[in-house]
């Protein structure tokens, strides 16, 4: 994994160096949203286009969280004029964890920077215009990455509709869990404070250790008259036995082969 950020001031010539030295290329993806909205709708006009600049952004974050996943490199065109504390932060994040980090910056007489700028036309996107953008959506991929570095699907159960699905995450250093449903549909985590909540989320309850968090599986759904899919292969002796005391309780005297499978 590696992001390299292409930097410097309006019309040093970063987008110009983007595409001369990274487009095309194998393994790499550069990350710029508004040349991801000149792709998707032919002119940079669609930037003026609240819908469509958020199409460019939720396309841009998921490439950029699939090369770094994958292990690829990320360009990115970042608009910078001397010390940049937004820069410095990513730079930070990205080394925490375990990324690689490349700053190149680009630099020309300030004259012919601005006699550049005024003879753009519209195939020129200034990136100080998406500077914040930049900084905040970047970040968020970052925060993505963190969290699915560490972490696991216990297990997966198929049910009627869908699946259920019990995890183990990192939220600093503690280990977390929690488990949803495909009828969860977008869900995130419950922030600290009730003002930070947003109406219409669905926010997932979250367990301090894996104990508490099963048992509150196993009472809210019967996963042992369902299907599983898959039992990580850490939890499968708690699972065999919660399996075998399910079976004392209801009477069953003969053990499904479908979950005596995953228990071996």
């Amino acid at each position: 994994m590696k992001i390299t950020f292409v930097t410097g001031p309006s019309g040093v010539g970063k987008s110009s160096y983007i595409e001369r030295e990274y487009s095309g290329k194998e393994k790499v993806c550069i990350f710029n949203i508004s040349r991801k909205a000149r792709d998707l709708f032919g002119s940079y006009e669609a930037m003026e286009d609240g819908d469509k600049e958020l199409q460019a952004i939720n396309e841009s974050c998921s490439e950029a969280f699939m090369a770094l996943m994958d292990g690829n490199e990320v360009v990115v065109e970042y608009y910078t004029d001397g010390y940049d504390d937004g820069l410095f932060a990513l730079c930070n994040k990205a080394k925490s964890l375990g990324i690689r980090t490349e700053v190149i910056t680009l630099t020309t007489d300030a004259d012919v920077a601005w006699v550049r700028v005024q003879k753009a036309g519209r195939d020129y996107f200034p990136s100080s215009r998406i500077k914040e953008d930049t900084e905040m959506v970047l970040m968020g991929v970052l925060e993505d990455v963190e969290f699915n570095l560490d972490f696991e699907r216990i297990c997966e159960i198929g049910a009627e509709g869908g699946t259920i699905n019990f995890y183990r995450f990192k939220k600093g250093n503690q280990d977390r869990f929690f488990f949803t449903t495909d009828e969860s549909g977008y869900f995130d985590f419950e922030p600290d404070y009730d003002f930070e909540k947003i109406l219409g989320v669905n926010y997932i309850e979250e367990f301090d250790n894996f104990k508490e968090a099963f048992s509150a599986l196993l009472e809210k759904y019967p996963i042992f008259r369902l299907y599983p899919l898959g039992i990580h292969d850490k939890y499968k002796r708690e699972f065999k036995e919660a399996y075998q005391n399910f079976l004392k309780q209801e009477g069953i005297l003969e053990e499904d082969p479908t979950w005596g499978h995953h228990f071996n």
